[in-house]
């Protein structure tokens, strides 16, 4: 088992030399298969990386840390790691893996200079993601107000309706207060004559009636002459 692993590490390193990470790869898993170890882990994570599978990679290298025993193998495992984590942009986790590697090598320059770039990518990233976040709160706002608004020109619509239609109510019931007035004008009067009126009229009547017979009596007191018919 052990011979067969390293006989698969060797053809693996030997197909990553050439660049056929493809190949390397299918090496390095036989021999992970067969005796699992730090070299394998760490070099199944490098052909990983280097077939931009970077998701793979991080957990690979995860793995190797786990096995490995020596400062410089943690150390180069976080390295890569680090890397592998940039490239998916998640940039705070990559500052963190830099940061496991200089735990183990404080000198390394390239461990450095890697985690100075992660940071400053991560700087922009967070103030693009601030600047998202408050263009998101101000279009939130923007909705709300705009909303708001609508609901009281809505509001003032239904007030000036209301208003509206009371006044109308108000005007017609006015009108027709207004119409039986004028019916009631109309009407013929119950007004009772006076004692004094009914006297006169009487007399009124009685005068005309004394003048009425006396015509008739003036008529009928006439001789009348019979003409003679000889």
């Amino acid at each position: 088992m052990a011979q067969s692993a390293h006989k698969s590490l060797r053809n693996g390193d030997m197909l990553y030399g050439y660049g056929k990470y493809s190949d390397a790869e299918t090496e390095y898993r036989k021999a992970e298969s067969a005796k699992s170890s730090v070299k394998s882990a760490y070099n199944l994570g490098n052909t990983l990386m280097n077939q931009e599978r970077y998701d793979e990679a991080a957990k690979k290298y995860d793995e190797a840390a786990s096995k490995a025993t020596t400062d410089t193998e943690k150390a180069n495992i976080y390295h890569n790691q680090g890397n592998a984590l940039y490239k998916k942009q998640q940039y705070q986790e990559s500052v963190n893996a830099y940061k496991q590697a200089l735990k183990y090598n404080p000198d390394d320059a390239a461990t450095k200079e890697n985690m100075a770039i992660a940071r400053r990518e991560l700087k922009k990233q967070q103030q693009l993601q601030q600047k998202d976040k408050q263009n998101q709160k101000n279009k939130d706002q923007n909705k709300d107000q705009k909303k708001d608004q609508q609901d009281k020109e809505k509001d003032q619509n239904n007030k000036d309706q209301q208003d509206k239609n009371d006044q109308e109510n108000k005007d017609q019931q006015q009108q027709n207060e207004q119409d039986q007035e004028n019916d009631k004008d109309k009407q013929p009067s119950d007004k009772k004559m006076s004692k004094q009126d009914a006297q006169k009229l009487l007399e009124i009547m009685d005068n005309e009636e004394k003048k009425v017979q006396q015509k008739m009596r003036r008529v009928d007191g006439k001789s009348k002459k019979l003409k003679k018919d000889w």
